[in-house]
């Protein structure tokens, strides 16, 4: 009897480390903003592991080519995650991602026209699969 159940936790112990340390750790992530049109718009540069991954900008107003109440991601790491950007209030939802393009890739201007001084929160993600590692803790943008 002693020798099934010696026998019976080798096997569980040996089932249970199988496939152990295959998911790659997920990186530690840091933002860094910059503000502009009046502290409405922004662009959140994402670190993973303190390497630049890429940005997500959301852009309040036109300027230049770019659209207004607009969100773009961009992925600049060739690193396996994709970087995600996304804009919330009880009624809108609006999220940008390049997940599953090769970097460096650009999303296009996700894009929708807003009442004017909607406040609005905005939170950044490093995606790969399933996996996400995000920041929500980023100051408010408007419309």
């Amino acid at each position: 009897m002693s020798t099934v159940l010696a026998a019976t936790a080798v096997a569980v112990g040996l089932s249970m480390g199988v496939g152990a340390g295959s998911a790659a750790a997920a990186p530690r992530l840091t933002t860094d903003t910059i503000f502009y049109q009046d502290g409405k718009s922004v662009v959140v540069s994402l670190y993973a592991d303190g390497k630049y991954a890429g940005a997500v900008t959301w852009n309040a107003d036109p300027l230049g080519d770019k659209p207004g109440d607009a969100l773009q991601a961009y992925d600049g790491g060739a690193d396996g995650w994709g970087v995600m950007g996304t804009v919330t209030d009880p009624w809108i939802y609006r999220s940008a991602s390049t997940a599953g393009h090769a970097s460096p890739y650009t999303t296009k201007w996700v894009t929708g026209d807003l009442t004017e001084d909607t406040w609005l929160d905005i939170s950044v993600c490093l995606v790969k699969g399933s996996q996400k590692v995000c920041d929500y803790n980023l100051p408010r943008v408007s419309s």
